[in-house]
């Protein structure tokens, strides 16, 4: 998932996926919650005013493929579902 925004530096793997549940339920209409993911993190070095990609590992597939599938309720929005990285 890339454009996701609110990077820090160190920001911790709880905080990453407590944003990905707000963002999913938000524009996806996904009902998901934190149990739902397995675990979830930035990518690379952080730096001052750029957004890294976030990876996400799901509990079960089934939600991948819902988010998948209705990933272009993200359009407008700068944020992005690249289905090889998740």
């Amino acid at each position: 998932m890339t454009g996701v925004p609110g990077d820090q530096d160190r920001q911790s793997s709880i905080a990453v996926t407590t944003q990905v549940v707000s963002l999913v339920n938000r524009y996806l209409n996904i009902p998901i919650n934190e149990s739902d993911i397995d675990i979830a993190h930035r990518l690379g070095k952080f730096k001052q005013g750029e957004n890294r990609p976030v990876i996400i590992k799901f509990v079960r597939r089934q939600i991948k493929v819902d988010i998948v599938k209705n990933s272009k309720r993200f359009k407008g929005s700068g944020i992005f579902i690249n289905d090889e990285l998740t």
